[in-house]
C-alpha cells in the first residue's frame, strides 16, 4: 500500500498534500527527461561536428550522461507507480541530480560550460518538493558539488584561483538563497492549497447537509424551471404524491396537473391564494406555495407542498376549544328544558283520559326529546373529548381482539371477516378513540348489510400501502352503498338519510381519526360500500 494510499484512510487533507507532491514530483521528472535528452542531443551533436571542449574526459561525460537517461527515465516510471515513500524518492531524484551535474562538470575540465547554473534549479526543485531541513540539505550539497573542484586544485595542484573560488561562492549562495525562497513560495502554495482543499470540503459537506435536509424534510420541495420541467423534487414531495415512476427533466404536467394548473395560476396572478387538492386518488390533501428563484442565468419557481392533516388538526383543535364553550353553556339552556318536556309527555301518556290520538302525539313527542337529547350527548362527547394519546400497536393482534369484543357484546350474531396481509404491520393511535371510530362504522355497515342481504356480515382488511407507506384498514359492507351525488356530504356534521339518524356518526368519526394523523374517506366499490382509514407511518405521526 502507499503513502498516499494509507493517508486516506487517516486524514482526506494530508492525502491531498501528497497527491500534490507526487504530481509535482512527475513533473520535475519530465524536466529531468528532457534535460538528459538534451545533453545527449548535444553530446552526438558536437561529436558529429568533431568539435571536442579542452580538458574534455569524453569517456567520464558520455557514461554520465548515457547513465543519467537512464536514470531520469526509470525514476518517471517508478513515479507512475506511486508506491514506497515519496520523500526517499525525492531525496534519492535529487542527490542524483547534484552528483550528476557535478560530474558532468568535472569531466568538462577546463572548459567553462555554465553546467553549474543547473545546480540552482535542482535545489529550486527541492525546496519545492519537499521542506525543512531535507531542502536545506540539498543546497549545502550542492554547494559542496560547486566548491569541489576548486579545493581539489588547491590540494592537489597548489593551486589557488581567488575568482574561481570567488565565483563558486556567489553560487553557493545563490542556492541557498535559492532553495530559502523556493520553500517560501512552496509553503504559501501548500497553505493555499490546504485552505482551499479545507474549503472545498466544506462546501461539499454543506451541500451534503443541505441535501440531506432537503431529503428528510416533512415538507414536499419541487424546483421547476421556466419550461414547467422539474429540476429537483425532495422525497417527502415524491411520497406525498404516491411514489410514481421519475424520469429527467420530466415535465410538471405529468408528474400532477393539479399543481401544473396551480403553478400557471400562480404566475398569472401571484397574490392569488391556491386551494388545498388532493395529491392523487386516494392521497392526502395537500397545499401548494410557490416563490421565484431569480438568478443571473434563469429564474426557477421554489414549491413547497404541505400536507393539510396537521393543519386541519390544529384548526380541529382549535374548532373543538371553541365548540366546548358554546355547548356547554347550550347544556345547561336546553337540557332542563328539554327533560320537563319529556317527563310531561310520559305523565301526559299516562293519563286514562288521553284519546288514542293524543296518546300518538304524546308518543312523538316523547321520541324527539330522546333524539334531541341524543344529538346533545353527542354534541357534548365531541366537545370535551381528550386529547389523543396515540400508542404503537399491532394491528392484527389489536383488531383481532376488538372484533371478538365487539361480536360478545351485540345483542345479535354478526359475522365479521377479517384479513391482514403483514403480521408485523403496525400503527400508532389512541385506542380509545379508535375504539370509537371502528364502533359506529362497524355497527353501520352490519345494519345496512342486514337491510341489503338479511344478513349481519362485514369485512376488514388491514393492509400496508407501498406507495405511500402507511397502513390501511378497509371496513366493507354488503350494503345499497352511497348515491354519488351524496358521497361528498355524508361526513358533513347533522348529514343523515335516516330519518332516527342524528347524522354525528361519520362526523365524530372522521374528526376522531383527524386528531389521529389518520384520514378516513369513503371508496366507492361495485358492491356495497368500503370505508377505509389511512393512518401516518408509525415513524413519523407528530402530537400536537
Amino acid at each position: 500500500m502507499s503513502e498516499t494510499d494509507k493517508d486516506k484512510h487517516q486524514d482526506p487533507a494530508l492525502a491531498e498534500v501528497r497527491q500534490n507532491q507526487w504530481r509535482l514530483l512527475q513533473v520535475y521528472l519530465l524536466y529531468r527527461l528532457a534535460l538528459a535528452f538534451s545533453l545527449v542531443g548535444a553530446y552526438f551533436l558536437e561529436t558529429s561536428q568533431s568539435t571536442r571542449s579542452i580538458g574534455l574526459d569524453e569517456r567520464l561525460y558520455f557514461a554520465t550522461i548515457a547513465t543519467y537517461f537512464v536514470l531520469a527515465l526509470l525514476g518517471l516510471l517508478v513515479n507512475r507507480l506511486q508506491t514506497g515513500r515519496i520523500t526517499i524518492q525525492i531525496f534519492i531524484v535529487i542527490v542524483i541530480d547534484i552528483l550528476s551535474i557535478a560530474l558532468l562538470e568535472y569531466a568538462n575540465g577546463e572548459s567553462n560550460s555554465n553546467l553549474t547554473i543547473l545546480l540552482v534549479v535542482t535545489v529550486a526543485a527541492g525546496g519545492i518538493l519537499v521542506e525543512g531541513k531535507l531542502a536545506t540539505f540539498f543546497a549545502a550539497v550542492a554547494t559542496l558539488a560547486i566548491l569541489y573542484k576548486q579545493i581539489l586544485n588547491a590540494i592537489l595542484h597548489n593551486r589557488f584561483e581567488q575568482d574561481d573560488f570567488l565565483q563558486s561562492a556567489f553560487i553557493g549562495i545563490a542556492c541557498f538563497a535559492t532553495s530559502f525562497l523556493a520553500q517560501q513560495i512552496a509553503n504559501r502554495l501548500r497553505e493555499s492549497a490546504a485552505l482551499a482543499g479545507r474549503q472545498a470540503e466544506d462546501l461539499a459537506n454543506l451541500e451534503e447537509l443541505n441535501h440531506l435536509i432537503i431529503q428528510r424534510m416533512r415538507t414536499g420541495i419541487v424546483v421547476v424551471d421556466n419550461d414547467n420541467n422539474i429540476v429537483l423534487i425532495n422525497e417527502a414531495c415524491w411520497k406525498m404524491f404516491g411514489m410514481p415512476t421519475m424520469s429527467k427533466h420530466q415535465s410538471l404536467e405529468n408528474f400532477s396537473p393539479q399543481l401544473s394548473k396551480q403553478l400557471a395560476t400562480w404566475r398569472r396572478d401571484p397574490f392569488k391564494r391556491t386551494k388545498p387538492f388532493r395529491s392523487y386518488g386516494a392521497g392526502p390533501e395537500v397545499q401548494a406555495n410557490f416563490t421565484m428563484m431569480e438568478n443571473a442565468d434563469q429564474a426557477n419557481v421554489l414549491i413547497f407542498l404541505d400536507d393539510n392533516t396537521r393543519m386541519a388538526q390544529q384548526a380541529q383543535q382549535l374548532k373543538l376549544a371553541s365548540l366546548g364553550g358554546l355547548t356547554a353553556s347550550i347544556a345547561h339552556e336546553i337540557r332542563n328544558p328539554l327533560g320537563a318536556i319529556s317527563h310531561a309527555a310520559q305523565l301526559l301518556n299516562e293519563s286514562t283520559d288521553l284519546t288514542k290520538g293524543d296518546a300518538r302525539l304524546s308518543e312523538i313527542i316523547h321520541q324527539h326529546t330522546i333524539r334531541a337529547n341524543k344529538v346533545i350527548e353527542n354534541v357534548l362527547q365531541l366537545s370535551r373529548r381528550k386529547q389523543a394519546e396515540p400508542e404503537l400497536l399491532n394491528m392484527k393482534a389489536w383488531l383481532t381482539s376488538f372484533i371478538y369484543d365487539f361480536q360478545t357484546n351485540q345483542d345479535q350474531s354478526c359475522e365479521i371477516a377479517f384479513s391482514c396481509n403483514q403480521d408485523d404491520l403496525q400503527f400508532r393511535i389512541d385506542p380509545s378513540q379508535i375504539q370509537q371510530v371502528l364502533t359506529n362504522l362497524f355497527q353501520n355497515g352490519i345494519r345496512y348489510s342486514e337491510q341489503a342481504t338479511g344478513k349481519r356480515t362485514l369485512k376488514v382488511v388491514a393492509d400496508f400501502n407501498i406507495q405511500s407507506e402507511q397502513p390501511t384498514l378497509d371496513i366493507i359492507d354488503q350494503g345499497p352503498g352511497i348515491p354519488t351525488a351524496q358521497q361528498d356530504k355524508i361526513f358533513e356534521p347533522f348529514y343523515t338519510s335516516e330519518k332516527s339518524g342524528t347524522g354525528l356518526g361519520l362526523y365524530i368519526a372522521r374528526e376522531l381519526c383527524e386528531a389521529n394523523q389518520a384520514r378516513l374517506d369513503y371508496h366507492p366499490i361495485s358492491t356495497g360500500s368500503c370505508f377505509r382509514i389511512t393512518f401516518s407511518h408509525p415513524s413519523r405521526i407528530v402530537t400536537i
